[in-house]
């Protein structure tokens, strides 16, 4: 009896997974979830296009990413090109040498507020892989913790 009762409902599966499909918006797969006019592209790190280098702005090419208390990642980078600014802070930067940059973002309590454009090109920061050059606009430092405050950051062209 046993047998048969599990012989029935797996013949009766193929029948009602048809059914189920009929009404699932996903059994299309792909094609079904596809945005029109989209190549697929976007992403939230690529949203911000630098038009011109600031003299508060460095290049550098990331070695590391430590993302364990995301969405406060930080990077570590090997600066390729110093900033022409004269302020206290870029003294401490030197062509060559390896530094860690924290991305800055807009907070509201604990809460991260993705409504501002700056705030969404930062966050994805926490997502370059290593050897990615990036231009960074740097607005002050961290002493205590080692770590460069990146207001903005851009890939490099």
């Amino acid at each position: 009896m046993k047998r048969a009762m599990i012989l029935m409902a797996a013949l009766s599966l193929p029948w009602l997974g048809g059914q189920a499909r009929a009404e699932d918006p996903f059994a299309a797969g792909a094609d079904a979830l596809a945005v029109k006019g989209s190549d697929g592209s976007s992403s939230l790190r690529a949203k911000k296009k630098l038009v011109k280098m600031a003299p508060d702005m460095i290049k550098v090419k990331v070695k590391s990413m430590d993302d364990s208390k995301f969405p406060h990642c930080t990077f570590t980078a090997q600066v390729l090109v110093t900033a022409k600014s004269k302020d206290k802070y870029f003294k401490l930067i030197g062509r060559g040498k390896t530094y860690t940059f924290a991305p800055v973002l807009k907070m509201r309590g604990k809460r991260v507020m993705l409504k501002d454009e700056m705030t969404q090109n930062n966050l994805g920061a926490c997502y370059y892989p290593k050897k990615t050059k990036l231009v960074v606009k740097v607005s002050g430092v961290d002493l205590k913790k080692k770590v460069f405050k990146a207001a903005e950051i851009y890939l490099d062209k």
